[in-house]
């Protein structure tokens, strides 16, 4: 299936596979902080994980804004009192001004159900969603300079920069300081620029368009004067302005490039009148102030003339009654005027018509604004009969203007197929347009403008921008777009606040900004910025595809090649917006090319061209097969390596029948990808895998070819996968989703139910086994979850290990996943001597869940050796002693060093303490190195449980040759990700080591402090 901030953790290697997360906070450190970039929701009781990082990276080009998060979080309350900016330097000279930096604190939705389509009836889910409701999602960006932060919880920051025009390219570097009551916390803040310019919104290749009732209300039925309702405005009032003043510019900076004017209700403000005999005099005064308001303030590319046609509960009739009525200005018998429908097939609609559309004609063309012009007819017909009256609305418009733009959302078929080629702005729904993408794509090559929307639909695992959904939803709907030649987004709810959205099925389909009353703003929304997000970039991919399309597309497809398919792998997503930035730049599109210069082979070979000259570097070299029948070429990279995609350049003729595999051992293959269409010049195959060597597979050609670069972009991971390629042993699957041998480690994810690339059960528990050949140290294991629909994915995942094959230790035990993108099982664990590893998956299977795949499993060899763990098999001391049924018992009262790591608190393999609630309590663990010893770091295992917190506020480690004379060397009040609090001591030398874990106790789940594993390391 399924952005792009660069965290500088350590390098980007380990944050695939090392245990890292972010460093503890050093003694004396006022709070704990982590960063995320954007596309991370961050709820308030998110912890760090391994991929978070310590400093903000960013990546981007000029003219553009981009966001990351620094999150803060605390044992104790305390207030941010804002955020401070240095400028951002160049070495080589050059700076960005600190005031191109900002900071908003996110703040949260409450939902009451998570979004849901016909939630009567059909009951047609969104999935996955980033939490389960009720509860609180993250969405506003407050405008607050100042935050009150409770204790223990969790507290987003969102940094945005903005790079100007005429930044030269290169890597900028400063500070973003937060100001705190407890002390200031320095965040390190680079920002790789390119040399690439984006042109304002005005001017950019795509439109956007969020219908907005700031100009006032275009629905027929609005409940309300949003405006008066949500500011106390009335409109064109000198507050009113203001608050345009304030909103045209957060359109502009978020690209928001259609002008919305409902245009009956701007006559109206104007005073136009009807007179009796149904003659109209049309005031186009207040029309005129809006326009030119926005055309001053360059934040219009095109004018979207709202009005509505459409099957309403109208004045007249009282209700729908299956007839579209025309929306116009009409007369009350005393003479005033108000806005009424009369139906479409009627002598006064087309009255109506014909003036209203004269006079705007005339108006626009006398203005000079014809040519930004576009109008609306009339929103998702969805009938034969609905068909006849929007054909002849449009007819009649048409007579009277006949070269006027227009186009209207539709998502019913066929009546939108057959409509569509009457308009001008096609947009189809993404629900309708996919099976239906060959007419779309057609009639956009033909010339006319083609966008996609969504609303309450699509659901599933489409994209779309409901709250609880990924934040990064909206950035890849762009992605989409522009993999499919589309140049246009539309969504019909900007601003609906009168909608209550404990009410909505689907949250946050009304509204993407939210009002700001107090400030006489609005408040963006995390989901806002992601819609910009995707905007840029696709400004970013239209200027490479100037020069070089087939690669553009190539690396939008790699991400989204459908709207329900494509990559929820944030990482991913990051690296592949880098090459693209590197691409459109003018840099090498694979600046680590991990192939060059290693060990090839071919089926065949040209002499002077063999297989070797498609990894030389050189553009003027090339591998050219001997033959024109099927061949390969291969290549060995010589270490494991994270796989991004393969860029291949043809030399002359290209192959149009290719595939691509992945190996870890060079002997058994699976296919990645593979295509029978293939143009010849610039292909990038995208690939998130893991291998050691790669194979190109070419079909019978009609002509001689030859490739001069296959070039692949990924980094090396910095340990071995131990199971790669590995058989293993498990359970006969279900009939309809076999294992084709080892799908479980070959390197390839598995993505949706047609992929097949997992296989699957309807039984509990299901374990799969690797006999890794000879005892290996071992410290990690990852296993990936299911992607398309969460149903599917266990219950829970444990991992053992063993030196056996038949006695096997507990190494970690995970009801959820627990990395950055949703989408692995990370488990860590002191290294460990194992031959074999077993993961045992176990299932409730009912209603949705009617099936457990399982897909990659990864077991990674350590970098340190068993014995390195000085805390292994240590006795301590503990007090206060262990409460209740949750005592210290098993391996002789050492299960905080005897190697099994608990899971669930009820599994008797760690020991707890209870706190009595309203009371602060601090448990001790000193542990007896028997002699002095030198080490570094502390390792100590957080309890991980589905919905208990029994996990402590505070982790302290204090170290001396004595209880007596203990030193203070390191605290945390979060972990580090994967479920260890890593606390560096610096160079230690020490008898004695005391683990203090201090909590306050809440309440319910919240009221114990369940102890499992410590880890003491002679290095970090």
């Amino acid at each position: 299936m399924r952005r792009a901030l660069v965290l500088s953790l350590l390098a980007s290697a380990l944050a695939v596979i090392v245990p890292s997360g972010p460093t503890q906070a050093a003694i004396g450190q006022p709070t704990d902080y982590w960063t995320e970039p954007s596309s991370t929701n961050v709820f308030k009781d998110t912890l760090p994980t391994r991929e978070s990082g310590r400093s903000i990276g960013l990546d981007t080009a000029t003219n553009e804004w981009e966001g990351a998060q620094i999150v803060v979080r605390s044992a104790v309350a305390f207030r941010v009192d804002g955020v401070t900016f240095s400028a951002l330097a160049r070495s080589s000279g050059g700076s960005i001004a600190a005031s191109n930096l900002e900071y908003k604190f996110v703040t949260y939705q409450t939902l009451n159900a998570n979004s849901m389509f016909d939630s009567c009836c059909s009951k047609q889910p969104v999935y996955p969603v980033t939490r389960t409701a009720p509860g609180e999602f993250p969405d506003n960006l407050s405008n607050a300079l100042a935050y009150d932060v409770p204790a223990r919880t969790t507290q987003s920051i969102w940094v945005n920069l903005y790079v100007p025009k005429g930044t030269a390219a290169g890597i900028y570097t400063g500070t973003a300081t937060v100001r705190t009551s407890r002390g200031d916390l320095a965040v390190p803040v680079s920002v790789d620029v390119r040399a690439v310019e984006l042109p304002d919104s005005k001017d950019g290749t795509f439109d956007n368009s969020l219908w907005n009732t700031f100009n006032g209300e275009l629905s027929w039925d609005p409940g309300g004067d949003n405006m008066a309702a949500s500011y106390g405005l009335t409109r064109f009032s000198p507050k009113w302005w203001e608050l345009m003043e304030n909103v045209v510019e957060q359109m502009k900076r978020h690209r928001h490039n259609q002008l919305t004017i409902p245009l009956v209700g701007q006559l109206m403000d104007a005073g136009s009148t009807r007179n009796a005999n149904g003659t109209y005099t049309f005031n186009w005064s207040r029309f005129d102030e809006v326009v030119q308001f926005f055309l001053d303030r360059d934040a219009v590319k095109r004018i979207e003339g709202f009005w509505v046609a459409a099957d309403t509960y109208n004045y007249r009739v009282n209700h729908q009654d299956g007839v579209r009525e025309v929306e116009l200005i009409n007369r009350r018998a005393n003479g005033t005027q108000f806005r009424d429908y009369a139906p479409w097939n009627t002598a006064e609609a087309d009255s109506y018509i014909d003036q209203f559309v004269t006079s705007l004609r005339g108006h626009l063309e006398a203005k000079g604004w014809d040519d930004l012009f576009w109008m609306h007819i009339g929103d998702e017909p969805h009938s034969d009969a609905e068909e006849t009256a929007y054909r002849h609305i449009l007819g009649r418009v048409k007579q009277n203007w006949p070269s006027v733009k227009v186009g209207d959302a539709m998502f019913a078929e066929p009546w939108a197929t057959r409509l569509s080629p009457l308009v001008d702005v096609v947009v189809p729904n993404l629900l309708n347009y996919g099976p239906n993408a060959a007419h779309y794509d057609q009639l956009r090559q033909d010339g006319k403008d083609v966008w996609i929307y969504n609303c309450n639909i699509p659901v599933g695992n489409y994209l779309n921008r409901f709250i609880d959904q990924p934040q990064w939803h909206q950035r890849m709907t762009i992605w989409y777009a522009y993999s499919r030649g589309l140049n246009g987004y539309l969504h019909y709810s900007m601003s609906g606040w009168l909608a209550p959205l404990a009410q909505d099925e689907v949250k946050g389909d009304h509204y993407i900004v939210w009002p700001d009353k107090p400030n006489n703003t609005i408040e963006s929304s995390i989901r806002w910025e992601s819609l910009r997000d995707g905007i840029e970039d696709y400004e970013a991919l239209a200027l490479l595809g100037r020069t070089n399309p087939g690669l553009a597309h190539d690396l939008a497809y790699a991400l989204v090649q459908s709207g329900e398919k494509y990559s929820p792998d944030t990482g991913y997503q990051a690296r592949i917006r880098r090459l693209m930035l590197d691409a459109a730049g003018g840099r090498p599109v694979v600046a680590s090319d991990l192939a060059l210069g290693r060990s090839a082979s071919a089926s065949s070979a040209v002499a002077g061209s063999e297989a070797s000259k498609a990894f030389d570097g050189s553009a003027s070299t090339a591998w050219q097969p001997s033959s024109t029948g099927a061949q390969w070429l291969q290549v060995d990279l010589g270490r494991q390596v994270q796989l991004d995609g393969v860029r291949l350049a043809w030399a002359g003729a290209g192959a149009s029948s290719y595939k691509l595999q992945i190996s870890y051992d060079g002997v058994r293959w699976t296919d990645a990808f593979s295509t029978s269409s293939g143009g010849g010049g610039d292909d990038f195959v995208g690939v998130n895998g893991k291998a050691r060597y790669l194979r190109l597979e070419v079909g019978a050609a009609g002509a001689a070819y030859g490739l001069s670069s296959f070039e692949v972009a990924g980094f090396a991971l910095a340990k071995v996968n131990l199971a790669g390629g590995r058989d293993y042993s498990k359970p006969a699957p279900v009939s309809d989703h076999l294992d084709s041998g080892f799908e479980s480690s070959d390197g390839l994810l598995a993505d949706d139910w047609g992929d097949k690339r997992q296989y699957g059960y309807r039984s509990s528990p299901v374990s799969v086994t690797f006999d890794l050949g000879s005892a290996q140290t071992v410290d990690s294991a990852r296993v990936h979850a299911y992607e398309e629909y969460p149903a599917y994915r266990p219950d829970t995942v444990v991992v053992s290990t063993s030196t056996d094959g038949s006695t096997f230790t507990q190494k970690g035990w995970l009801p959820r996943t627990n990395d950055r993108s949703g989408l692995w099982y990370d488990f860590e664990f002191p290294p460990t001597s194992a031959r074999w590893v077993r993961v045992t998956f176990t299932k409730t299977y009912g209603g949705n869940a009617s099936a457990l795949f399982v897909d990659e499993i990864e077991i990674y060899q350590s970098l340190r050796s068993v014995a390195s763990n000085l805390a292994a098999g240590v006795s301590y001391a503990k007090t206060p002693a262990p409460s209740g049924a949750y005592q210290d018992t098993l391996n002789g009262g050492r299960e905080s060093t005897d190697g099994v790591i608990a899971g669930h608190h009820q599994d008797a393999i760690g020991w707890g303490v209870n706190i009595p609630v309203g009371t602060t309590g601090v448990v001790k663990v000193d542990l007896d190195l028997g002699a002095s010893k030198r080490f570094e770091l502390v390792s100590v295992r957080e309890n991980f449980d589905l919905s208990a917190k029994y996990f402590p506020d505070t982790v302290r480690v204090l170290t001396g040759d004595s209880l007596g004379a203990l030193t203070l060397r390191a605290s945390a009040d979060v972990s580090s990700g994967s479920q260890w609090y890593h606390l560096p001591t610096g160079a230690v030398t020490a008898r004695f080591v005391r683990v203090e874990m201090e909590k306050f106790s809440v309440g319910s789940l919240q009221d114990w402090i369940f102890v499992d594993d410590i880890a003491i390391y002679p290095s970090g």
